[in-house]
């Protein structure tokens, strides 16, 4: 298994967002704050977003060259956004460390513009930028807003790095599914659906993109579920035939003559006793493998805008 060392850096830069917390009371008012600590951590950050959406742009496809034409922000990240739809996915400031309140600051979408430049990027990498370029004149950019919102975009790209999938049992709802996923920052928002079709089908609610994980059936419980229906099915078509044909042999032998207009009449009414007849028995024949395929196993995993209605 190949070493994660991204997530490894993403930690410490958490690690030393948090030990800033301990001397200055991180709340909505204080998110102006700026040092010469925090330019430094917010270059280290978004050092670390430029590498790692180059590193996911190759091992997902990326075909340009790997060259200095090669931009992490309208290439690697425009990519991916084409992928993942990462503009829309939202983080949670969750950390009890900080006091923030208003909406704007505890519910980031902070890949948004995210590939886009110069006036149309993101504000965090605007301040990057211009503390990379002049640190003296913009060093009122380097604050903890920029610092949180770099760190947000750089948790959801390290999830889509390491792609875990979680086990959840029968737990669709996901109630013990732990969102921050080793973050002492952050946590995401998770979808669950109120509907799953044994083809894998996710039916979306109005918050899917919004989600960067996902509650979907595993695929072995899938494909029990679908072995179990393809069983029953093939057993009621071959009882339902084999009944309907002794019922009809019965019913008209083939040595009486019989008015056409008749034997259709006779025919739906003993094709409609016998279905209804064969349904109920194989019902109540097959109630435990049914039950079956409605107890699905589930799994959390990482939302790449999977099969969905």
């Amino acid at each position: 298994m190949e070493l994660n060392h991204y997530w490894t850096v993403y930690r410490n830069l958490e690690e030393e967002f948090l030990e800033l917390s301990r001397s200055i009371h991180i709340d909505d008012n204080q998110l102006n704050v700026y040092s010469i600590k925090i330019c430094e951590l917010v270059i280290r950050t978004v050092v670390e977003v430029e590498s790692l959406s180059k590193h996911l742009y190759f091992t997902k496809g990326g075909d340009k060259k790997d060259n200095n034409q090669l931009f992490f922000d309208t290439d690697c990240i425009d990519y991916l956004e084409s992928l993942w739809k990462l503009s829309k996915k939202k983080v949670l400031v969750s950390s009890p460390h900080l006091y923030l309140e208003e909406e704007s600051n505890t519910v980031l979408t902070p890949l948004k513009k995210a590939n886009k430049r110069g006036s149309s990027s993101s504000d965090w990498l605007r301040a990057y930028q211009a503390i990379k370029h002049n640190r003296a004149a913009n060093l009122k950019k380097g604050s903890l807003k920029h610092l949180l919102r770099g760190l947000g975009g750089l948790f959801i790209l390290n999830l889509y790095l390491k792609d875990n999938t979680y086990p959840l049992g029968s737990d669709a709802n996901a109630t013990n599914f732990d969102g921050s996923l080793g973050s002492k920052l952050f946590s995401i928002k998770t979808h669950v659906s109120n509907s799953y079709s044994l083809g894998g089908t996710i039916v979306k609610g109005e918050d899917y993109d919004e989600c960067t994980y996902i509650v979907k059936p595993t695929q072995d419980s899938l494909k029990q579920g679908q072995e179990a229906v393809k069983k029953i099915n093939q057993e009621f078509r071959d009882t339902y035939s084999q009944s309907l044909n002794n019922e009809i042999e019965k019913r008209f032998p083939k040595s009486e003559m019989v008015d056409s207009s008749i034997l259709k009449k006779e025919v739906e009414e003993i094709t409609k006793k016998i279905k209804e007849k064969t349904t109920s028995e194989m019902v109540r024949k097959n109630f435990e493998p049914l039950k079956k395929v409605g107890n699905l196993s589930f799994e959390g995993a990482l939302n790449k805008q999977q099969n969905q209605d």
